[in-house]
């Protein structure tokens, strides 16, 4: 091998997607030696382009990707000879021209085009007719000429992708199975990580009476490499014991534990509801609401301030008892979120912390409320689909007392100019209209 010395010789290498019998053109379609200079230049993060038609400007160009390499570059010369009909090569000489640190390769799709070419048999090129070649007579404007407009992108992607037409393969356990929902239509992503039971609220199916095996098997696998877990367990299932509807943030609230923790816990002591006056609440196992009067009180108020100028003088009255407390905590960061109290209890003088909010009806400490949760439902009486054990109405009535508070905080807190046109909101789930039987019942339950 001669001329190892040029190993110090740095080229650019461009692999050409095509077999190149005329290098004048290959250079052309490159965009000339002054582009290709320009891009190979150490300076430059412009990337190489390829037109088979550089004279076209409505052809969509390849752009070329830059990797770096480590190669060199040989030149061989071959000693070609015929024997007996058979052609022979032959090494003659090998020399190295120079190293490779940098290649340009073309990987990208180059079918998407738009031309300005007619339609049909005999189709035209409309080039010469929407871009003038040279000087033109000012009646070239005025002449109609071929609507034509490229598109702003060809395709979402550069290069392509591998894409198997199949079914997607979705891990789903037995009962899931058995439980599947027929329709085929409605479908809903699949649970990630542990599956919790759910309780769609309705008034016929059973209310489940004990954990999964699956939940009982991952908290003693869990609880075997972390004993803490069992002493957790133990206090979750103290605060049902005391009540036995709780929800998520009431609970890591009161105790502090770790969400990955909860996760293992809850699904073993109670199981959650996912619609109905109960919604988003973990009820114990064995205990049925629909049968239990006294259970209006732990039925969920959805509460909300649709008014933006309200919500941005709680916001700034948040902030400003958020920053007295942040000054008051100490420097370390807790590792996790801690749920204030305000969140999820309301009085006569705290403000809500969110623009919706979610209370239990037994947290919403204000006098009218709960003279109206005093009222016991009538005899007969049975739990409504969506009411729950209260009356008609109950929810608006109790949405205009906490706006009145409300109103009430922030005209006392330096929102004197403030005005109240709007109503307190409600949930977009409105009360179905009640029916004649459902009027009586739920007047007799206001006079009583």
């Amino acid at each position: 091998m001669e001329n190892i010395g040029a190993l110090n010789k740095e080229l650019v290498c461009v692999l050409f997607p095509g077999i190149v019998k005329n290098e004048e053109k290959a250079i052309q379609y490159l965009g000339g030696l002054k582009t290709i200079s320009q891009v190979c230049s150490p300076s430059s993060k412009k990337h190489l382009s390829l037109s088979f038609q550089p004279d076209n400007p409505y052809v969509n160009k390849i752009n070329g990707d830059v990797k770096a390499v480590t190669g060199v570059l040989l030149k061989v010369r071959v000693k070609k000879t015929k024997e007996d009909g058979k052609l022979k090569r032959e090494v003659v000489n090998t020399s190295v021209v120079g190293q490779v640190k940098k290649i340009h390769k073309f990987e990208s799709v180059c079918d998407f085009q738009y031309l300005p070419v007619t339609n049909g048999p005999n189709s035209e090129c409309l080039l010469e007719k929407l871009i003038p070649a040279g000087l033109e007579d000012p009646k070239f404007l005025d002449e109609p000429a071929p609507f034509h407009i490229v598109p702003s992108s060809f395709t979402r992607f550069d290069k392509p992708i591998n894409y198997a037409y199949t079914d997607k393969k979705i891990n789903v356990t037995e009962d899931e199975l058995l439980n599947a929902d027929p329709d085929e239509v409605h479908k809903m992503r699949s649970d990630r990580g542990i599956p919790v039971r759910r309780f769609s609220f309705n008034l016929v199916d059973e209310i489940p009476t004990e954990p999964h095996e699956y939940f009982i098997t991952i908290k003693n696998t869990k609880a075997s490499m972390n004993p803490q877990i069992n002493e957790e367990y133990e206090i979750v299932q103290k605060m049902f014991d005391e009540r036995p509807v709780w929800s998520f943030n009431h609970i890591k609230h009161h105790t502090r534990l770790r969400t990955v923790n909860l996760k293992v816990i809850l699904p073993c002591i109670a199981f959650h509801n996912l619609n109905g006056p109960w919604k988003l609440l973990w009820v114990k196992f064995g205990y049925d609401p629909r049968k239990e009067p006294y259970a209006r009180y732990y039925q969920m108020l959805d509460f909300r301030l649709r008014n933006a100028g309200i919500y941005s003088c709680v916001s700034q009255d948040l902030e400003t008892v958020k920053r007295d407390r942040m000054k008051k905590m100490p420097l370390e960061e807790p590792s996790e979120e801690i749920i204030p109290e305000g969140a999820l209890y309301l009085t006569p003088n705290s403000l809500p912390t969110q623009r919706q909010i979610f209370y239990m009806y037994c947290d919403i400490h204000l006098p009218e409320v709960q003279e109206i949760l005093a009222v016991e439902p009538p005899s007969g009486y049975q739990c409504h689909p969506k009411r729950g054990w209260l009356a008609a109405n109950t929810a608006h009535t109790c949405r205009d007392i906490i706006f009145k508070y409300l109103k009430k905080n922030l005209k006392g807190n330096k929102h004197a100019d403030l005005k109240f046109e709007q109503a307190s909101s409600d949930d977009s789930e409105s009360d179905e209209a009640p029916s004649a039987a459902d009027t009586t019942a739920d007047d007799s339950m206001i006079t009583n």
